[in-house]
This record gives structure tokens, C-alpha cells and sequence, in this order.
């Protein structure tokens, strides 16, 4: 077959980020790998590694690709239109394909906003990038938005994966791994079934849950641990969702034998598809910190987020958790409309209930595509300029202290106040953590420690500096155990 595009340069573009450069991006691997088994030459650049626009265009002189990929969120995508505008000024010839959640929302809008993005691609890219790079005519290429001369062109995006245990695990051979931290991201599922107004997770991924086999994430956990990996972290949004396949997992692991595993599930799980069997189960083959997605602390406004799910199953399960022994994040949004003043109290006190790992008030987001975007557009309820908002690269402003929007319950100048009492919320419940798991080994010197180790300083030492991380999580899962 006549291949198109011979060379490929994937791309993660940098931005402030809650997580800094502590894993390589999990939809750039399966693309690289994607390629790497279809035998399409290819390379990786992570600008969240610290890489500037001149090494990028070093990187392009020396590699030659005749294509490049990048992933496009809609927080800072304004920025990464700028960038590829120079880009394109600098290599004309060479095509630009991006992809990503704001795509698969936007799509025909976002080359129409940039016009040196040659194709887009909606929803999952491993068989269009492959197709597109084989020579396949773009109209009968799925998922693919094109220029044709002066037009752009979308078709009907194409069905969603369904064996995802089709689709090689990340090897990372072109990712510079000795520059992450330890742990290793894992995605055993893509898609969600639920309705939350804040979420566009359904649209991007699908509603229907689709799931790797057991023995499948086992092999890829497997093959990293003979490369002396021992953190793994599960980023699939469901991970619970089907409690026998996670008892499938486990019992794989048991009976490869895999010693001294680190596992996480920091992504945030439902607390309505958690209980006691299995968390124990879990716990058993390594499973030691668990995100839960809270988002209020009363049933009144999780109807109102359309969560489906009640406080008292939030309130069992994060009492099992913590019980068993787990390292527990809780998070929170707040904001919603029709939620008061007294419904975020609420959320305070369920936050400080338990002797949790941390909690994260987070700043409610209209992305586009849900049905929080359209409640503040129908409401012209916007803090200031929508297009501003949704550009923003401060990842201050995912805990509130810039607003999207406001309510009649939560005026701006009261979200902002909110705002300083939460980021105080967060804090304390970290530095209470922290001491109680210092007191094991320091004692009596476990509160400046505590102290010292919950400042900004620390706090932005260990997201940006993964040298730093590497020695901070050994010393962190050394006392949980």
C-alpha cells in the first residue's frame, strides 16, 4: 500500500497541570504503539517535560516527520493554536493532524479557529491515524475532519473500539522514561455510562463501558515489573464499574505472583460500585490509594449534578476505605446551580470527617459539550469572556480562585471567598494526614515535619521535580505499609 505520511512525530504540548510530568501521557502511548506495530516510523516529544517551542522545532528539523500529532484540550487551546501557527510558518509542508476531548466536542469548529491544523480527529485515533497514514482517501476515513481545498469536511465519526485488548499496551519505547517518575499509567477501560452536568467523559469516549481482559492489564503490569516497575496507576474513569472483572485482575495478579506492587486507582472511582469484599480483595494484591469522586457532600445537589449515586453510599465507602487502610483522596466540585452557601458546608464537614489522604475542591468547569455549558450559556451566566475562560492555562483556576460563572445562590464575589475558605480546607486535611503517617517513624517531630512538608514550596518541588517525587513516594508508601 502507498504510504502517505512515512514519518510521525507525536506531541504532548505542555501546560500547567495538577500531575506536572509525572507519567507519560496514556493516549500519546497507545498511539505510539499503534504506530510502532503497524511498523510507521515514528517519534515522541512531551513538552510537559520542560521542552521549549525552539527544541520543537529542532526536534522537527532533525526528525523530518511529514506529519505531526498533538493532543488538544480545551484549557489552553488558544495557546496551542499559537504554537502551531508557528509552526506551520516555519514548515510549511509539513501536515498537522490533532486530537483530544476539545475535537471530539468542537470539531469542524476547531480547524475553522486554526488554519494550520490540516485534520482532526473525533474520538479514539489509534485506527484513523493509521489509516490516514496508509494513504486511505480521508472521506471514507471515520472520525476524520479534512480541508479540501477551501472546505472543511467531517464525516460520521466512526464506532468506538470494542476489543480494546486489540490494541497493543503502551511499551513507551520512544519516551524518555528516565525523566518521569515511577509510577506507571494504566487504562483498563474507556467510556461512562452516567449523566454528571459537569462531565463530557460520555461523549468523548462513549457511553457504553468497553473493558480490557483481565489477563491483558495483567500482562502489561507483568511486563513492567520485569522492568523493575513496581507503582502502577489505573486512570480509567469506571474502574469499579464491573466489580467481577476487578476480582478477575486480582486473582491474576495473585497467581502470577507479582511482589511488592504499588497499585492506585487515582482517577477517582464511584463509591456506589465499592464495598467492603472487594476493596479487601484489592488491598490484598497491592491496591493502596483510592480517589472517590465525592462532588457534594448532600443528596440535594447530587441530584443536581445528575451523579446517581446518594451520600450514604459515599459515606459507607469512604468509611470502608479508610478503615481497611487505604490512602484516600475525596474530591469535590462546587458551584453548581442552585447549590447554597450551607450545601458547600456540607461538603466541608464530609470533608473533614474522615482521616483521609487529601480532599480537592474543585472549581466547576462548563466544558463544552455538557449540560453545564449549556445551563450558563442559556443563562449568560459567564464570569467574563467564555472564549478567555476556556483559554485559561493557570491550573489555579481549576480550584476556584478565577471563576467561570456565577449563580444567584453563588455570586462571584462569594465564590471567591468560598474559594479561600476550600484552599484551607485542602490544606488542613493534608497537613493532618501527613502527620499522622510521619508520628509512625519521627514521633514528637512529625508536626514541623508535617509542616514543612504541606508548603507551596514542597507541594510544587514535588509536582515539578520528578527526581524529587521518586524519593518523596518511596518514602510515602515505605510508611503507609
Amino acid at each position: 500500500m502507498r504510504m502517505k505520511f512515512k514519518k510521525v512525530l507525536l506531541v504532548f504540548p505542555a501546560f500547567d497541570s495538577d500531575t506536572g510530568s509525572s507519567r507519560p501521557s496514556p493516549s500519546i502511548g497507545y498511539l505510539a504503539q499503534t504506530l510502532e506495530d503497524n511498523k510507521i516510523e515514528y517519534d515522541v516529544m512531551d513538552m510537559m517535560l520542560g521542552y521549549s517551542f525552539k527544541e520543537l522545532k529542532d526536534k522537527v528539523a532533525s526528525f523530518k516527520p511529514d506529519l505531526i500529532g498533538l493532543t488538544l484540550f480545551t484549557l489552553h487551546h488558544r495557546a496551542v493554536y499559537a504554537m502551531l501557527e508557528k509552526l506551520r510558518s516555519t514548515f510549511p509542508d509539513i501536515k498537522i493532524i490533532v486530537g483530544g476531548p476539545h475535537v471530539s466536542i468542537d470539531r469542524e469548529k476547531v480547524l475553522k479557529q486554526c488554519a494550520a491544523i490540516d485534520f482532526g480527529c473525533v474520538h479514539e485515533g489509534e485506527k484513523l491515524l493509521v489509516e490516514l497514514c496508509h494513504g486511505e482517501n480521508p472521506e471514507n476515513i471515520p472520525g476524520l475532519i479534512f480541508r479540501d481545498d477551501q472546505r472543511i469536511i467531517a464525516g460520521q465519526p466512526g464506532p468506538f473500539e470494542q476489543n480494546l485488548s486489540e490494541l497493543g499496551f503502551p511499551k513507551l519505547k520512544k519516551f524518555e522514561l528516565n525523566k518521569y517518575a515511577s509510577e506507571v499509567a494504566i487504562v483498563s477501560s474507556r467510556g461512562c455510562p452516567y449523566s454528571c452536568i459537569f462531565c463530557s467523559v460520555s461523549q468523548t469516549l462513549g457511553r457504553k463501558i468497553r473493558t480490557r481482559r483481565a489477563d491483558d492489564v495483567v500482562n502489561e503490569i507483568e511486563y513492567w515489573h520485569r522492568k523493575g516497575k513496581r507503582i502502577f496507576n489505573f486512570l480509567d474513569d469506571n474502574f469499579t464499574i464491573y466489580p467481577q472483572r476487578v476480582y478477575e485482575i486480582c486473582d491474576e495478579i495473585e497467581s502470577r505472583k507479582l511482589k511488592g506492587l504499588v497499585l492506585r486507582c487515582s482517577n477517582g472511582v464511584r463509591a456506589d460500585k465499592l464495598d467492603a469484599p472487594l476493596l479487601q480483595k484489592m488491598w490484598s494484591v497491592g491496591f493502596r490509594s483510592i480517589g472517590i469522586g465525592v462532588e457534594a457532600g448532600n443528596n440535594t445537589v447530587l441530584k443536581l449534578l445528575k451523579k446517581g449515586e446518594t451520600i450514604e453510599q459515599i459515606d459507607a465507602a469512604v468509611k470502608i476505605a479508610c478503615e481497611i487502610g487505604y490512602e484516600v483522596a475525596l474530591f469535590f466540585v462546587f458551584g453548581a446551580p442552585g447549590e447554597t452557601g450551607e450545601d458547600v458546608e456540607d461538603s466541608i464537614n464530609f470533608a473533614l470527617k474522615y482521616p483521609v489522604f487529601k480532599v480537592d475542591f474543585y472549581n466547576l468547569i462548563p466544558f463544552p459539550g455538557t449540560e453545564l455549558f449549556d445551563w450558563v450559556e442559556h443563562n449568560n451566566a459567564w464570569a467574563a469572556d467564555k472564549e478567555e475562560l476556556l483559554d485559561a492555562t493557570d491550573k489555579n483556576i481549576r480550584f476556584g480562585s478565577r471563576p467561570f460563572f456565577q449563580t444567584f445562590e453563588l455570586p462571584l464575589a462569594k465564590r471567591i471567598a468560598l474559594n479561600r475558605t476550600l484552599r484551607g480546607v485542602m490544606r488542613k486535611v493534608e497537613k493532618k494526614y501527613i502527620t499522622r503517617q510521619l508520628r509512625k517513624k519521627f514521633g514528637i517531630l512529625a508536626c514541623p515535619l508535617a509542616q514543612a512538608a504541606s508548603t507551596r514550596f514542597v507541594q510544587k518541588l514535588y509536582f515539578g521535580n520528578n527526581e524529587f517525587r521518586k524519593l518523596a513516594e518511596k518514602v510515602r508508601y515505605s510508611l503507609m505499609e
